[in-house]
């Protein structure tokens, strides 16, 4: 009968562990349309980075050629295939990419499409959050309908020049099944004259069914750095 017991426990912990990582395939599904959504809002731009940052454009076959140009700041190159991943944009500005295939019509291709013609928009300011010494005011549990809980993050500033002193604080949201979260920065504005801070978000809502959450927090770009919680809200 011990033997039974211990089988059927083991099978009940197995399928538990099963549906935790379905809730959590289903919650990065869900988190990359979010975040899908809020990036469309502004096509102006290709992407919009800070100074210093690369972008990754994928496998890019050898036959394309790539301009890069920044007029006002007197700044030109030409590179080739996946050159491009490794093109560092130091200085702030709006930048033109032009993108050219030097490849016949009825040639195959294996790499992303891309327009002829694109920009790219470089910013001043650089926002990097330390997830290792994020802190929660109170744990996170089920069925708990939370009004003032704090959660503290660590964020590292770097800005090229001085053409901003204040900027908004940075916006943050929680993605979970089940969950109704509303999220507000302490602190409305940030000093960019400190250059390591620690950033304060108010959380009100509740959990109310098993599932794993996801703190999407954004930079000054509305770029989005996540922080995973590995343990399920139970």
């Amino acid at each position: 009968m011990q033997i039974g017991k211990n089988a059927s426990t083991t099978s009940l912990n197995f399928k538990k562990q099963v549906v935790s990582l379905f809730i959590f395939i289903l919650l990065i599904g869900y988190t990359s349309e979010a975040q899908n959504q809020i990036g469309s809002e502004s096509n102006q731009f290709y992407k919009v980075i800070s100074f210093g940052e690369k972008i990754d454009f994928g496998t890019i076959d050898e036959s394309v050629t790539w301009t890069i140009a920044n007029s006002a700041k007197n700044i030109h190159a030409a590179i080739r295939g996946n050159e491009i991943n490794n093109y560092s944009f130091e200085e702030p500005g709006e930048y033109e990419i032009n993108f050219h295939e030097n490849k016949k019509h009825d040639e195959e291709c294996y790499h992303p499409a891309f327009e002829e013609r694109f920009k790219v928009k470089v910013e001043s300011v650089r926002l990097t959050f330390d997830f290792s010494k994020i802190t929660f005011s109170e744990k996170i549990t089920r069925g708990r309908n939370y009004k003032d809980l704090i959660i503290t993050v660590p964020a590292k500033i770097t800005a090229k020049d001085n053409s901003n002193t204040k900027l908004p604080a940075p916006v943050m949201s929680v993605a979970g099944l089940g969950v109704s979260f509303t999220v507000e920065p302490v602190e409305k504005e940030i000093v960019i004259g400190n250059k390591t801070q620690l950033l304060k978000y108010k959380v009100s809502g509740i959990v109310d069914q098993e599932t794993y959450l996801m703190f999407d927090f954004y930079d000054f770009n509305n770029q989005v750095q996540t922080y995973n919680l590995h343990q399920v809200i139970k």
